[in-house]
């Protein structure tokens, strides 16, 4: 049971005005007298211009049904923010969002902290109190929510362009007739329009993001030595000009929420090894994540994470090479790295009697994104949710999930395969885009794609080392390769350091182009102890 107290304050009959619509003949006419001082404010509609007034008591109605009835809060998914026109609604409804997005049950003060501020939680409070319970005609206030919308998106676009040209001697015939069309159908449709966004709240929500990519805050490293940052050394050169690379991240902007990244090698190239320690490093960043460990299973894949936290052989816990106290730290570890590692068992695959399609699969994906409120999301591997593998199904399935992170703004880490045959054919046995299993849309709708590559594997050397090629970066420059000292029984992998790359068979104008915008390698990086 929620309790609020407050008194309702004068500013929710101020959420009744209208909105004025100014034409473009309008904007033109005072564009051409800069100097002319304005009008003085008049309380009545200026020749012209368009009042939309809207119902404000809709929006307390759907917004007080949310906080107080769980049921109500599938509209938060289904209503924009920018749709709530009264004063502090959008704020409150983007807040309340928020809320849901993480898991988090309501609470005013949370409410004001996610809103920065600019929420006033008394009148909240006060919403609340005058509708303890969701009315059972709450479907008829999401319609008129709806329906203001319509109105006012209309008069901002079709309508002011049919009174501006009605208003024009010389509008063609045709053209006043296509403008009318439109005012109609933007009626006729007016849910359609729901993903159509103000510019001014889409720019205030943008803001953020810029100001922390100003500030320095926009960074989201994996947790990987050397693959973050440049290494001590590395340079990039501009012309005549040889720019220090030292410190500055490597992966832009690396694992920041909404983004996607894909994992990708041959088997035994190390991809499970390279996610673990990319989950441990996000762990000590503090970032909450979900393992769908769909390859190795929840409880193996939980082991090995542990044992790398700890620093112990995997070899020797094969072998069951550890005494009962050694067992009950392994056990401690794994519950501590539970409180911020969720495990996802793998749900698709089993007899069930029925056919499985891939959106059923991916709706139980979202579920448990939402249910888990995890900043990052890894699929290990991904294509196991997949029962529908030709390439246009994929390509559909992987443009849902990257809708899906930029819904649920949680990173997405998609280990995936390469076509052992296409690398085995060539003689430089490093991954290419082009080995990548499946639909194209691997390669399209991923922001990083990180390869690995392990020498040993095609060659009788000493297993040391492990390449992790960078293959797509859609902020950032690539390709570019480091090389890490590698040691597969402890998944240690460390003491990175660039080295010089060119991807195999593709040498041409293109690379010579983006080698330009390349790093150097200048450092030799760091002696393994």
């Amino acid at each position: 049971m929620v309790t609020w107290k407050c008194e309702l304050s004068k500013r929710s009959a101020s959420a009744c005005r209208g909105f004025r619509v100014r034409t473009r003949s309008q904007a033109k006419a005072k564009a051409e007298r800069p100097d002319e001082k304005p009008a003085p404010r008049r309380k009545r509609k200026a020749a012209g211009e368009l009042v939309v007034p809207h119902d404000p008591v809709n929006e307390m109605v759907v917004i007080a049904a949310v906080v107080v009835d769980e049921r109500a809060r599938k509209y938060l998914d289904a209503i924009p923010a920018d749709s709530f026109y009264g004063r502090g609604h959008a704020a409150a409804w983007a807040a309340l969002q928020e809320c849901k997005r993480r898991g988090l049950s309501y609470d005013p003060a949370t409410v004001q902290q996610l809103s920065g501020g600019k929420v006033d939680v008394e009148l909240l409070e006060q919403y609340v109190r005058d509708r303890p319970a969701a009315p059972p005609n709450l479907r008829h206030h999401v319609e008129c929510v709806g329906w203001d919308r319509a109105r006012v998106e209309a008069a901002r676009g079709p309508v002011a362009s049919f009174i501006e040209a009605l208003r024009d001697p010389t509008a063609e015939p045709d053209r006043l007739r296509a403008l009318s069309r439109q005012v109609a159908g933007s009626f006729e449709g007016h849910g359609s329009g729901r993903y159509l966004r103000d510019p001014e709240n889409l720019v205030a929500e943008h803001s953020k993001e810029l100001t922390e990519r100003r500030v320095g805050l926009a960074t989201y490293p994996l947790g990987i030595e050397a693959l973050d940052y440049y290494c001590e050394g590395d340079t990039r050169e501009r012309g005549d000009q040889v720019e220090d690379l030292a410190g500055r991240p490597r992966l832009v902007p690396g694992a920041a929420p909404g983004k996607t990244t894909v994992l990708t090698g041959v088997s035994g190239s190390g991809k499970t090894t390279m996610a673990a320690r990319i989950v441990l490093g996000l762990e000590r960043q503090g970032r909450s994540v979900l393992f769908g460990a769909w390859e190795q299973g929840s409880g193996m894949t939980m082991e090995i994470v542990a044992a790398m936290s700890l620093g112990w052989s995997r070899e020797a816990l094969m072998l069951g090479d550890y005494t009962e106290a050694e067992q009950a730290e392994l056990e401690d570890e794994m519950r501590r790295l539970g409180r911020t590692i969720r495990f996802f068992e793998l749900p698709f695959g089993k007899a069930r009697g029925e056919r499985e399609f891939n959106d059923r699969n991916l709706d139980t994906i979202q579920e448990h994104i939402e249910l888990s409120g995890s900043e990052i999301f890894v699929a290990d591997l991904m294509r196991r949710a997949f029962k529908e593998t030709n390439p246009d199904d994929e390509e559909q399935a992987l443009y849902r999930l990257q809708a899906m992170a930029q819904q649920q703004r949680c990173h997405m880490i998609w280990v995936h395969q390469l076509r052992l045959k296409d690398v085995e054919a060539r003689d430089d046995k490093r991954p290419t885009r082009e080995s990548i299993k499946g639909s194209s849309a691997w390669v399209d709708v991923p922001d990083l794609i990180l390869g690995f590559h392990r020498p040993a594997l095609f060659k009788s050397i000493a297993d040391d080392k492990m390449q992790t090629i960078v293959m797509k970066q859609r902020y950032g420059p690539w390709p570019q390769a480091v090389e890490h000292d590698y040691d597969p029984e402890y998944g240690v992998i460390e003491n990175g350091k660039t080295i010089e790359y060119m991807r195999p068979g593709e040498e041409g104008d293109v690379d010579d182009f983006l080698g330009d915008a390349m790093p150097r390698a200048r450092s030799r990086g760091k002696k393994r102890k």
